[in-house]
């Protein structure tokens, strides 16, 4: 039976917009097209989301791969909790489906530092029963294995949940895992999505 809701946070819970980091720290096309690559776009990234490295030293190893102005990309991770800008119509259907008594983990893709702004500065984390982030776990997705750390973590079977992405290959590792899932192609229509899962829930415990 359905009864868990799984939520990613980049573009489901909070508006993950990497050109707009990126055009907070450099002006000219060409140095946003080479900042992205050195930085976002850089395997570093994965590494940070798994907990690797710390933000220190992926700023410290970002700065060796290009001549640009190390203190702009520094700032493309100091400032990437902060980027990270509440999703409202997300936010609030979170609060109803846990006043509903659906319960809402947390499966996202994250490095430390700006899980712990987020962490701090939102409190939509309190409407959810568990939180995975990889920094903490160890695994990305779309390993299985990090499915697998969330079920394990709570006590959860796959097929009581459905998990809502807004990547389809993070979508397609979670029905391959057990799950259902539903992508998210329109950050805005977040709480649309919660509200009608939500009532999916309800309707099949009675």
């Amino acid at each position: 039976m359905l009864n868990n809701l799984i939520l990613d946070i980049g573009n489901v819970i909070c508006d993950w917009n990497p050109d707009a980091l990126v055009g907070g720290a450099f002006d000219s096309p060409v140095e946003q097209e080479e900042a992205l690559r050195v930085t976002v776009g850089h395997a570093d990234w994965l590494a940070l989301d798994q907990g690797l490295l710390s933000m220190e030293e992926g700023i410290a190893r970002a700065q060796t791969r290009t001549a640009l102005n190390p203190d702009g990309i520094a700032s493309i991770y100091q400032n990437l909790g902060s980027s990270l800008l509440a999703l409202p119509a997300t936010m609030d259907a979170m609060q109803r489906a846990s006043s509903a008594g659906v319960p809402i983990y947390i499966l996202s893709n994250m490095p430390k530092h700006a899980w712990d702004y987020l962490a701090a500065n939102h409190d939509c984390w309190d409407a959810c029963a568990g939180i995975v982030v990889s920094c903490e776990a160890g695994c990305i997705k779309p390993d299985a294995a990090i499915y697998r750390h969330l079920c394990e973590r709570f006590s959860l079977t796959p097929e009581s949940c459905v998990f809502v992405d807004d990547m389809e290959k993070n979508t397609t590792a979670a029905i391959a895992f057990g799950m259902q899932a539903e992508q998210l192609t329109d950050k805005h229509a977040g709480g649309d999505l919660l509200d009608r899962l939500v009532s999916r829930i309800l309707a099949e415990r009675h």
